[in-house]
């Protein structure tokens, strides 16, 4: 697939002519490009005789009767300036992929909680009977096709896209990622769309999906047949991580639901998550045994407040508590309060800065807080501001813009130093590390001493990434494929940042808990029981087994330690004397 560089010049039916450029384009598909022009996506098909060829002018025309505001629906004709259609618009909505929800680091910094992911599915449930009673279905309503909207104290939204891809009327629908597709069925209906429904929610409750886990006799590659097989996380001999949601957090009437969906392969319509009543079978989930000691490993408990679960923790050592207090863990003492979820902070040598990104405010807290937090001023209007370490990154329409504190004068300001030109709408932003979709070629952006990279990574095409980490020589990323199947790629960068060797390989979902710690030592846990510790510039491995060590376990860096959370505290660990 080819997708469209330059200008292109298009008419939105009903609207008028729009130039499309390169600055405008967001990603592509397997069918086409998507762009976006203030609060209108644009969809242009790369086969330009698409539209005619499946009758997509009046299939368009159909789905835009669909007056759903969960359902991203196509509302026009685009045209090329002959006047044929080669796409279609719809507007823009902002949210996060679904599988974001299913990361419980997602979950522990927002503050999404267990009522969050019913109302969450309660909404997906919504859209999908509307879209039956409209004789539409969904068919491929995979993670990637649906969007979430959540902010603390608003209901947990989502929203439906892909939407020309339905089957409605005499369109069918040809594709479907085999990871929610209903292996027992032979033609699309209603009962396999509540099946994928049933696959997705099931994730955002757990972050499992209900065919993964280990039961002996099956790999872990082997998802199809297990779904064939109706072997499920409800199967008595099902081994799953620690790290795994209880499934007491799904209401009852629900639960039993799943269990008769997934373990019984029974089919029909659920009931409506928000339908509470107590489950009429406990479904037990069957954690990991091992074999492992305890003794190889130290834990010591560094910070813990009562009542207020620590919800972050950057390797600067400070710490966001989920009241929004924020916390140096070196001496215990407050920076700042109130300091919403999605803030960064960083360490300058006046003290702390606090970036608010949702406003791309600053505030400016001097060390012992005996200033007050001072609000700086900013530079030019953002779009966001983006952390990479110890530096505070401007994003605007078209560029990356370091930033950097000048406390000088009367007032704090921050100045603009080195920019990048950067397609910003196509750009994933993650932690230390970003991945920008160049028509087509993902391409990875890394921040160091020297300034920024972008980076060619040709084993990031065609698929999602969903959480991505980054320090000094190293960055990681967790994937979905088009086929549903999630995966790890590593990647080890020379000391110029212009080569690098990559590891690609399984995981069981989209979890990337990994500390990468400055001197680029970097550990991980995959499994309960294990974790791994490695440099990846030298290629020295050491697995240390110990009791003490779970999936549960959320791994972070404070400086050159290796801490983590769970139960709300912030823990070290160290190798036993």
């Amino acid at each position: 697939m080819t997708s469209r560089k330059g200008s292109v010049k298009i008419v939105l039916e009903g609207r008028g002519a729009v130039t499309l450029r390169d600055g405008d384009y967001v990603t592509s598909g397997g069918e086409g490009s998507i762009y976006r022009t203030g609060q209108t996506v644009v969809k242009l098909y790369t086969d330009a005789d698409k539209m005619a060829r499946d009758g997509m002018p009046e299939k368009v025309k159909m789905l835009a009767r669909l007056q759903h505001p969960g359902i991203v629906a196509p509302h026009g004709l685009v045209l090329d300036d002959s006047g044929k259609p080669i796409g279609f618009y719809m507007p823009f909505v902002d949210g996060e992929p679904m599988s974001r929800v299913f990361v419980s680091d997602y979950r522990t910094r927002t503050g999404f909680g267990e009522w969050d992911a019913v109302a969450l599915t309660q909404c997906m449930f919504d859209i999908v009977a509307y879209a039956h009673t409209k004789q539409a279905l969904l068919v491929d309503a995979n993670e990637l096709n649906w969007l979430v909207h959540f902010t603390k104290g608003d209901a947990a939204a989502a929203s439906v896209i892909d939407v020309d891809s339905w089957a409605i009327g005499r369109w069918p629908a040809t594709v479907i990622m085999p990871s929610i597709r209903d292996w027992s069925a032979k033609t699309f209906s209603t009962e396999t769309d509540w099946f994928a429904w049933a696959v997705v929610a099931f994730q955002v409750f757990t972050g499992i999906h209900p065919y993964k886990g280990r039961i002996e006799g099956y790999k872990p590659g082997d998802l199809v047949r297990r779904m064939k097989d109706n072997a499920s996380v409800f199967d008595r001999r099902a081994k799953l991580p620690l790290s795994v949601r209880g499934f007491s957090c799904i209401p009852g009437p629900l639960l039993d639901w799943f269990q008769a969906t997934f373990q019984h392969g029974k089919r029909g319509s659920p009931p409506a998550p928000t339908t509470m009543g107590k489950p009429a079978k406990a479904a037990q989930i069957m954690r990991a045994v091992t074999t492992a000691a305890g003794g190889a490993l130290v834990f010591e408990n560094l910070f813990a407040r009562a009542g207020d679960p620590v919800t972050r923790v950057w390797a600067n050592g400070a710490a966001r508590l989920t009241s929004g207090e924020v916390v140096d863990l070196a001496t215990g003492g407050t920076i700042a309060h109130q300091v919403p979820a999605d803030a960064e902070v960083i360490k300058v040598p006046e003290g702390w800065v606090i970036s608010l990104p949702t406003t791309t405010d600053f505030a400016h807290i001097p060390f012992g807080g005996t200033g007050g937090r001072r609000f700086i001023a900013q530079p030019v209007p953002l779009r966001r501001v983006f952390r990479a370490g110890e530096t505070l990154f401007g994003v605007t329409d078209r560029e990356l813009i370091e930033l950097e504190l000048n406390d000088t004068g009367s007032r704090p300001r921050m100045i603009m130093d080195r920019r990048w030109n950067i397609l910003v709408g196509a750009t994933t932003w993650l932690d230390d590390v970003a991945v920008t979709d160049v028509f087509g070629n993902a391409f990875v952006v890394l921040p160091h001493a020297g300034g920024i990279s972008q980076i060619r990574v040709p084993e990031l095409d065609g698929r999602t990434v969903v959480t991505g980490k980054a320090c000094s020589q190293f960055a990681a990323f967790t994937v979905l494929d088009k086929q549903g199947v999630y995966g790890r790629v590593e990647l080890t960068f020379d000391k110029t940042f212009t080569r690098y060797q990559a590891w690609v390989g399984p995981a069981d979902g989209p979890e990337l808990n990994m500390a990468i710690l400055p001197r680029g030592v970097v550990a991980t846990i995959t499994d309960d029981f294990e974790i791994t510790i490695f440099v990846p510039t030298t290629g020295v491995v050491n697995k240390v087994r110990d009791t003490g060590v779970s999936t549960a376990m959320k791994l972070a860096t404070w400086g050159e330690r290796i801490v983590y959370l769970i139960d709300g505290a912030v823990w070290q660990m160290m190798m036993a004397p």
